[in-house]
């Protein structure tokens, strides 16, 4: 029997895996919490004005909600191959253990910006990212874009994840647009996951 690999999504994996998965589902990893404390200049900035994107930081009390995505085998390689073109900018693969929905315990890698990085962005105020976000754009869109639809993924998946409300309170503050409407944002994601994922329900 071929042994599947599982794959964890918290960042922009979670609404564009682009890679062939034969289930999602959702998943907790216990012991990170999800920062936007990684500077981006590759897809959502550039080296003259870096975008703010997210990975995470070891914190024992915290939890994190995402999507375990399940790999075959034979499509490991290929999968892989193209996350490592795509996680750049200071991410490496790390293993991990998740808890899925169903209490099952696996174990997955996922994509970590290791504090102390060339990108690491410290650890600022949701003040200041917002600012980073609202002023950022890159090859793969602006960094806002990117902000809306990883909130609305977290929404979706009935998560209470502070710090990115904190951040979208800063970008009202700062006068940034309305967030796009859950509608248009699933308008947008739609064509990257199958009708059976979690974030399409």
């Amino acid at each position: 029997m071929t042994q599947a690999i599982w794959l964890f999504g918290y960042g922009s994996i979670l609404w564009r895996p682009d890679v062939p998965y034969t289930a999602a589902l959702i998943a907790r990893l216990s012991g990170f919490q999800r920062r936007f404390w990684q500077a981006s200049t590759d897809h959502r900035g550039t080296l003259e004005r870096p975008g703010a994107v997210a990975t995470l930081r070891r914190v024992a009390s915290a939890q994190t909600l995402g999507i375990a995505y399940c790999i075959e085998q034979t499509q490991f390689v290929q999968a892989m191959t193209q996350l490592d073109q795509r996680e750049q900018n200071g991410y490496s693969q790390q293993a991990i253990s998740l808890t899925l929905d169903t209490g099952q315990v696996i174990q997955a890698i996922t994509y970590i910006a290791q504090p102390g990085n060339p990108w690491d962005l410290g650890s600022p105020n949701e003040t200041v990212l917002a600012e980073q976000i609202q002023a950022a754009c890159g090859p793969s869109g602006t960094n806002l874009a990117y902000f809306q639809h990883l909130r609305w993924a977290s929404q979706c998946l009935n998560e209470v994840d502070d710090h990115l409300e904190r951040i979208a309170s800063a970008l009202t503050r700062l006068g940034s647009s309305e967030p796009q409407s859950d509608a248009l944002v699933r308008l947008q994601i739609e064509k990257a996951l199958v009708p059976w994922h979690p974030l399409m329900r």
